[in-house]
């Protein structure tokens, strides 16, 4: 096999970091592991492909100097909150040409969420619905507010906020011995002819976490401009926790603003966390928080 086989096997190149190629060399795995997709009827060359995909991250590696020491098991390598308050399932969807297929169970114990190798909306599901079974095993009304709240107990479980940010936020430059990391967001606004300033691409702003909402306000006038919101849904979950960590620094910029019909406008936001590389997370346990819930 050449290195260039090596690299369209995989479905990525040169480009790619060496986390983004074990993490596609891992889903492949997953994708032709017998034990994967019980349901689904076993093709013969599943096998040959498993080889392949083996031997082309073996391959790749070797080119860039390093070991392979990464042995053929399926087993899910996340690190585990022994401290969380209950398991959930890991899932994961398979496709056929361009039809999703019903999400495969694949493991099951206190995972966090590793966004190399977990799409959110199938861990959230995840979360969800162990949420729900910890409500049932406690013979719990599943009221929708508590469902909301301790659902939300339990994703800070499974999430290690610095880790992800540097998984899912794009790496714009590093400073010394710390990390700066982009992420995106906006804010809605109402069109207002009496507003005192205009706002202008290219501001900076200050954003801090209040009542567990992100909120940015004009430097200068010390103006509240609003709160954050974020069309990923990951972010409240990463980038909510950081801002209230005394060692990450935050920074928000103007990007552009955009104008609606509704006289609303949408004000874009790049925000930057400078997180320090040997910054580690401490899994959270909300069992307390969660058992009060519970007998309410």
């Amino acid at each position: 096999m050449t290195l260039k086989e090596a690299y369209k096997i995989l479905g990525v190149s040169k480009e790619n970091t060496d986390r983004e190629i074990k993490a596609k060399y891992k889903k492949l795995l997953i994708m032709y592991h017998p034990d994967s997709d019980p349901t689904r009827e076993r093709a013969p060359e599943d096998d040959e492909k498993i080889r392949q995909v083996i031997e082309a991250y073996k391959k790749i590696r070797k080119s860039e100097g390093e070991p392979y020491f990464e042995p053929y098991e399926f087993t899910w390598d996340a690190f585990e909150n022994k401290s969380a308050f209950s398991e959930r399932n890991i899932f994961f969807q398979f496709k056929i040409y361009d039809e999703a297929l019903p999400p495969s169970k694949m493991a099951r114990g206190r995972f966090v969420w590793d966004p190399d190798m977990e799409e959110f909306p199938l861990f959230a599901k995840s979360v969800l619905e162990a949420c729900k079974d910890v409500m049932t095993d406690h013979d719990v009304t599943p009221a929708p507010d508590k469902i909301k709240d301790i659902f939300h107990l339990m994703m800070q479980e499974y999430i290690l906020p610095a880790d992800a940010a540097r998984k899912i936020g794009k790496k714009i430059r590093e400073d010394g011995d710390k990390e700066v990391y982009y992420f995106s967001g906006f804010i809605k606004d109402e069109l207002s002819s009496s507003r005192e300033s205009k706002i202008n691409c290219g501001e900076p702003l200050n954003i801090y976490l209040r009542e567990d909402r992100a909120v940015v306000e004009e430097i200068v006038t010390g103006r509240m401009m609003g709160s954050i919101s974020f069309d990923e849904d990951e972010l409240y979950y990463v980038v909510l926790p950081l801002l209230e960590d005394p060692k990450v620094d935050s920074h928000a910029i103007i990007t552009k603003v955009d104008s609606s019909r509704r006289n609303r406008e949408r004000i874009h936001v790049a925000i930057e966390l400078t997180i320090p590389k040997d910054l580690t997370d401490t899994p959270v346990s909300n069992e307390k928080l969660i058992k009060e819930l519970l007998m309410k």
